[in-house]
């Protein structure tokens, strides 16, 4: 049985409460069984001040006890325990929940503390009633001195009578993750939407107000709909499904080709999401939009450089292109993988292991030969010229969104390509950009650094390459190329989750890597690069503009 869909139940399962409430008390579960009855009111305050009375005569040593099983042997601990508020058990934090889930008493006390502990919500709740009874017992902090009173801490003015029947407490459910339900052959969207969601950088964008919906002029926003889906999923209470409906009829109305119902490609709605976006920026109608420096060129933008040699006269010709993705060839690297003896000593037919994603990243960033090439030196005296193309990576994206190429149009069919890919969780794309490639023809290594062994205790990012990412979202496409399902895996809080529209299970890491991915997104580690002087940083950009003048930032001078 799978454990994960037993968890997802609990979580669905928990009852959901106006979003809007009052800072009256600790959290609504707290609320609703205070209001039961008077009795039970002050039976609880009753227990609680005797509970705080006696916690702050000894806080050093804390033992575990249940009067109602004497067998159990009670256990001593430098730990913090917690005293029920319902009956006279003192258990350790992983005794509490056992004994919250047996007995239904979700409220207990801390030791040390003094503070109040909700088991409905899994955490530690406020309620200025009996915050007041324990800030007056005075409890020592770590200094020795006393906490200071209530009143101390929380101004009672005439502006805090205003304030506190008009603010809104923090749900104890929000930001928990949720499904996108689906509209009709709308999982293309339901995928693209859970990457937008789960990915820091937008998500500290779209929360921060930094997108004003009322003042917004511009008809069927895309941006103002991406607003209200984080606003619903992460400033709200809910734990079904989020119905996408602004969003979905903005993407029509922006883009013909996607209205109805009919199948439609994850890809394909990524990059018109994006340019759609990148219309309602304040740097959409500039005449340079090479120079757009917008939040989503920003997070998705980066920068290929392809740099074309003629073997003949060895004129070279670069052009810099701005991509938001990279486009990996299955086939092909897998073709390659077997030709090279360097990636595979064994036969091709003795070859099992899977295609990895660096095998297409190195078949991407590969010279090529041109065929039909026409050099554009007119001094070039060769009739049957030859050319050799190499793409590089100029600027590295902050989101990196990797598309496998699965689906394969001809003119009389289509089909789907089921090779087997493995991915890393962290990706070094170092090696894979035009710096590299310059450092390799002058005889520099660039330099690659192992994947951490020890998540819990990284290498530091100021001794990392710069180009290192960390998986954030895996995009699965199930079924034939003309009736399939699309499905994604999302990492949240270093826990994977596995989205199928409405329905939210957990995920482990296995099962993300087994996937048979279609689209990958990767979330660079550090904004910021390795430091430089600003006389280094000064010298390279007088020689990168000489360079540039003279036309030879990426000659390559090697021959086939």
């Amino acid at each position: 049985m799978d454990k994960s869909g037993s968890v997802a139940k609990a979580i669905v399962a928990a009852p959901t409460f106006d979003p809007v409430r009052q800072v009256e008390f600790g959290c609504q579960h707290f609320q609703d069984y205070m209001g039961e009855s008077p009795e039970i009111a002050e039976k609880f305050t009753n227990s609680y001040v005797s509970l705080n009375s006696m916690l702050g005569r000894s806080l050093e040593i804390q033992t575990t006890h249940d009067p109602k099983d004497t067998k159990k042997l009670a256990m001593t601990t430098l730990k913090p325990t917690f005293l029920c508020l319902n009956c006279a058990v003192i258990s350790s934090a992983e005794g509490r929940d056992e004994h919250a889930k047996v007995k239904k008493h979700m409220w207990s006390v801390e030791s040390r503390s003094g503070c109040l502990w909700c088991g409905i919500c899994d955490d530690f709740i406020y309620d200025p009633f009996f915050e007041r009874i324990r800030v007056d017992q005075g409890y020592p902090t770590a200094n020795g001195k006393k906490k200071r009173k209530l009143s101390a801490v929380y101004a009672q003015g005439e502006e805090d009578k205003f304030v506190l029947p008009n603010s809104n407490a923090l749900s104890c459910q929000a930001g928990a993750p949720r499904g996108i339900y689906n509209l009709g052959q709308t999982c293309y969207l339901s995928v693209i939407l859970q990457a937008m969601i789960h990915n820091p950088l937008m998500r500290n964008y779209f929360l921060s107000s930094r997108h004003d919906t009322a003042e917004c002029s511009t008809d069927n926003c895309i941006a103002c709909a991406l607003t209200a889906s984080f606003t619903d999923i992460f400033a709200t209470e809910k734990m079904d499904g989020h119905g996408p409906v602004e969003m979905l009829h903005k993407s029509w109305q922006n883009a013909s080709n996607l209205a109805g119902y009919s199948q439609q490609d994850a890809h394909e709605y990524f990059q018109s999401l994006l340019d759609h976006l990148h219309k309602t920026s304040d740097c959409a109608n500039r005449k340079d939009s090479k120079k757009c420096d917008c939040l989503y060129h920003q997070i998705f933008y980066g920068k290929l450089r392809s740099t074309v040699m003629c073997l003949n006269c060895r004129n070279v010709t670069i052009t810099d292109e701005p991509i938001v993705d990279l486009a990996l060839d299955l086939r092909q690297a897998n073709k390659r993988k077997k030709q090279d003896p360097k990636e595979s000593p064994l036969k091709p037919s003795q070859d099992k292991t899977p295609l990895e994603l660096t095998h297409c990243l190195r078949d991407f960033t590969s010279p090529e030969k041109l065929a039909d090439y026409k050099c554009p030196n007119s001094q070039c005296s060769g009739a049957n010229a030859r050319g050799r193309k190499h793409l590089t990576i100029k600027n590295l994206p902050a989101t990196l969104c990797i598309v496998l190429k699965r689906f394969e149009h001809s003119n009389n069919s289509s089909q789907k390509i089921e090779t087997k890919l493995a991915f890393p969780l962290q990706l070094d794309m170092s090696p894979y950009t035009t710096r590299a490639h310059n450092k390799k023809k002058k005889g520099m290594q660039p330099g690659q650094e192992p994947i951490d062994a020890n998540p819990s205790n990284p290498t530091p990012l100021s001794t990392r390459s710069p180009g290192w990412y960390d998986l954030s979202t895996v995009v699965v496409h199930m079924g034939k190329i003309d009736a399939g399902h699309y499905i994604c895996y999302c990492k949240r809080d270093n826990q994977w989750f596995k989205f199928d529209d409405s329905k939210v299970t957990l995920a482990t890491e296995s099962q993300v890597m087994n996937a048979d991915a279609y689209l990958l997104f990767y979330i660079i580690r550090s904004l910021g690069g390795s430091p430089e002087s600003k006389d280094t940083k000064k010298a390279k950009d007088i020689n990168n503009k000489r360079k540039e003048q003279n036309g030879d930032a990426d000659a390559d001078g090697d021959e086939d």
